[in-house]
């Protein structure tokens, strides 16, 4: 007898094998970054829609790219290039939104930390800050914009998982 595995249990069972749940030591007098129990390309989505997809190096260097798809903003569905850093739980990023197609004068930073999340997976808590990067004319900045994100671990397979029960 086959039976079909909810994607959701895959999800948790591969969320908890990726959680780090040991600290890794450093030799005496060497300060060693606690970075989590996974490398490689992550993607990652926000209540809003928008993509993002990261590679973390094993140096906690992020790069990757963003997909803005938030309702009423500019430079959506186009890809941006993200860069970043991981450090322990800690997450810190940015996007410049110009690339070869548009340029919306803007760019973003995310401060913010990963945790497990309510359904057994992974989440991104985030703070954002966007401002211009035009000059500006006369005595005075503009101010910029504030909020915060929550992106979610997308876990994809790409196949049916199966279990076969005897």
């Amino acid at each position: 007898m086959v039976r079909e595995v909810d994607v959701r249990v895959a999800a948790f069972l591969l969320a908890t094998c990726l959680w780090p749940t040991v600290p890794h030591a450093a030799p005496a007098g060497e300060t060693k970054p606690v970075l989590p129990a996974f490398s490689g390309t992550t993607t990652w989505v926000n209540r809003h829609g928008s993509i993002m997809v990261l590679d973390l190096g094993q140096d906690g260097e992020l790069r990757g790219y963003f997909v803005n798809n938030a309702p009423g903003k500019g430079c959506r569905g186009i890809p941006y290039d993200l860069s970043g850093h991981m450090l322990g739980e800690a997450v810190d990023f940015h996007v410049r939104w110009r690339n070869g197609v548009a340029d919306c004068l803007t760019e973003t930073e995310w401060h913010g930390h990963m945790q497990p999340s309510r359904n057994g997976g992974l989440e991104i808590v985030a703070k954002w800050q966007r401002r211009s990067t035009l000059a500006p004319i006369g005595a005075r900045k503009p101010m910029p914009q504030t909020g915060s994100d929550l992106f979610t671990l997308q876990v994809t397979t790409g196949l049916q998982s199966q279990i076969e029960i005897d």
